[in-house]
């Protein structure tokens, strides 16, 4: 275990699915993610033993919270119970679009370390590294988060008067007579709360590190693009895909010329970058879109419980700690949204670099053409109906929202 989360890890630009570890790990265990390899009875077995974890610790959970809105009285009632509770309603959702996409993801892991996304140069080298690096921090940065969100959850109980559970619950008998019940259900609460908090940031960070290492891709593209003029005979190790584009570009090399190649090489390559981060937006867009809009009524909730006039500094801790939980997951699916499209939009200035003017006819015009292709913007965008670009602004606007709405339920409270 101890190697899995060592601090500087030393990447192998050839194993890019390594900066993944972390999230694998997590899955597996969590009943997410099937045998790759298996037979089809063993990885029924695995579908089954996952879905009895999610339902006992994830569905059943949401159930207890639902029925507890059954004995509200006033808004902060409402808002105590409904911060938590809608976090959990688009987990289930999002646990259950990953699920149904499992083979998908799978393959976009695959994909990733194909012969085509190896760097074939020294300069290559840094942005793939440096993407590696990214998707590793992020799950110990949102995975330390957490830990400290679950403990300021579980410990706030112990500085109430009365026997009170983590989670507010509703459960058919009266658990504060027994301490025997209160504490088994104190205990399936806790871990029905460290199991959402690792399904949560295991699988959000599969979307934003397959962009991440999407965006290192396009500036490694760059990089061959700024130098196109230079010629790489290194060998490479090749898989069927790698083959097939290698086969047009060596056709081209031999008709056009070997700097006609390397333009064509960038075409395509560029060509199957979109195509890469179309498939990872398909897959992941209604469960972020989903979280986009949950977060807003979350942040607007949690606020609402904060600023209570009977809140315990405890639990005013928990609070603060939870509004960062979900401040940074909005915000880093709008950064790698805001990355992405910053990085698409340098296309046509790499391409500036190059000295296309100095090569012959076919090559200056194949260059003009993918300067053409490369000025359409590249945007990130969940939803089916309303979309949700995600950006930085976008960002801003869920924050003001959430403020409008805290507003308004604190004048309707005030009354």
């Amino acid at each position: 275990m101890l190697s899995l989360i060592k601090l500087s890890p030393r990447w192998d630009v050839h194993d890019r699915r390594d900066s993944f570890r972390l999230q694998l790990v997590c899955l597996k265990y969590l009943g997410l993610w099937p045998p790759e390899n298996a037979d089809e009875r063993t990885r029924s077995r695995y579908i089954v033993y996952g879905w009895v974890l999610r339902v006992v610790f994830l569905h059943l959970y949401v159930v207890t919270q639902v029925l507890y809105f059954k004995d509200v009285k006033d808004i902060n009632d409402i808002a105590n119970a409904l911060f938590v509770l809608m976090t959990q309603v688009t987990l289930a959702f999002k646990l259950e679009k990953f699920n149904y996409n499992i083979g998908r993801i799978q393959a976009c892991l695959r994909k990733l370390n194909c012969t085509l996304y190896h760097p074939k140069s020294q300069v290559e080298y840094r942005p793939v590294l440096h993407s590696m690096s990214e998707v590793f921090w992020l799950m110990i940065f949102l995975m330390f988060l957490a830990i400290f969100t679950i403990v300021g959850w579980t410990v706030s109980p112990a500085f109430d008067n009365e026997r009170r559970l983590p989670v507010p619950a509703w459960f058919p008998f009266d658990y504060q007579r027994s301490t025997t019940t209160y504490a088994l259900l104190f205990l399936y609460q806790t871990i029905g709360i460290v199991m959402s908090a690792t399904y949560n940031f295991s699988t959000d960070t599969m979307f934003s590190g397959l962009m991440l290492h999407l965006k290192g891709q396009i500036v490694r593209l760059g990089s061959m693009v700024q130098k196109v003029q230079k010629l790489r005979n290194k060998a490479v190790k090749c898989d069927d895909e790698w083959k097939s584009i290698r086969a047009r570009i060596e056709d081209h090399s031999k008709t056009q010329g070997k700097t006609y190649s390397e333009v064509i090489e960038c075409v395509l390559f560029h060509k199957n970058i979109l195509s890469f981060i179309d498939e990872v937006q398909d897959i992941f867009h209604p469960s972020i879109f989903a979280q986009v809009c949950a977060s807003v009524i979350i942040l607007c909730m949690t606020l609402l419980q904060a600023t209570g006039d009977d809140t315990t500094m405890a639990e005013l801790l928990s609070c603060a700690l939870y509004l960062l939980v979900m401040t940074s997951q909005i915000f880093i699916f709008c950064y790698v949204g805001n990355e992405i499209s910053y990085a698409t939009n340098q296309f046509t200035e790499f391409v500036g670099y190059s000295d296309y003017f100095k090569f012959d006819k076919a090559t200056g015009k194949a260059i003009v053409f993918f300067m053409q292709m490369t000025m359409k913007d590249v945007h990130i965008k969940v939803g089916t109906v309303l979309k949700v670009t995600l950006n930085l602004h976008t960002f801003l606007q869920i924050m003001k929202l959430s403020y409008s709405y805290l507003a308004v339920l604190q004048s309707m409270e005030s009354k």
